[in-house]
């Protein structure tokens, strides 16, 4: 069966992609996540991607546009059950549809490897998108495949990233730190006041 993944990012993408593959799919990749912010940080995650594609002979698209204005326009909602029902739609949407015009059998994402996302909402969405693109929807939970993805990272040195990707989880994920912030020093501050 053509199988398309959706990939949020390399990392997730290593221990799945490996499964299906072992399931004996012909999968190919396509990296779509308009949801990622800062810019920086987006830019890191495609760099990520192209570092995989470098050692995995997996067929993979990247789209490299950065997402902003969709995110403002079609993700952002203040309440964040909906922010992520929103996220997983357009993502997975744009997965069926780009599946469906491509002559794949069925899609599916990397979403569903990660244990900090909503796993029921994202099948509950994936199925949806069924019934707009008409490509079926592969659902498989790649939760217990997450740690063996995240020590594959690291033996390739991947960038892993540290927040879900979007603004909002960035800020939810590094809300309560106090690490990064600038204290001083007692010197600077004594030489301050001598000038």
């Amino acid at each position: 069966m053509k199988t398309l993944i959706h990939a949020c990012c390399a990392p997730c993408l290593l221990a799945p992609a490996q499964a299906l593959r072992d399931e004996g799919l012909e999968l190919a990749a396509r990296f779509y996540n308009p949801n990622i912010h800062p810019l920086l940080e987006f830019r890191k995650r495609v760099k990520a991607v192209r570092v995989f594609m470098e050692f995995d002979p997996l067929p993979m698209t990247i789209d490299e546009e950065y997402g902003l204005d969709l995110f403002i326009a079609r993700i952002y909602d203040p309440v964040p059950a909906r922010r992520c029902e929103n996220c997983y739609a357009v993502r997975l949407g744009a997965a069926a549809a780009f599946a469906r015009a491509n002559g794949f059998d069925a899609f599916t994402t990397t979403l569903l490897g990660s244990p900090h996302q909503d796993h029921d909402l994202i099948r509950s969405v994936g199925e949806r998108a069924v019934d707009e693109a008409g490509v079926a929807f592969l659902y498989r939970d790649f939760r217990p495949l997450h740690e063996r993805s995240l020590d594959m990272a690291k033996r390739r040195r991947l960038y892993r990233q540290s927040y879900c990707g979007c603004i909002c989880s960035e800020y939810e994920r590094f809300r309560n730190t106090t690490r990064e912030l600038y204290r001083g020093s007692t010197a600077a501050s004594r030489g301050a006041g001598d000038a």
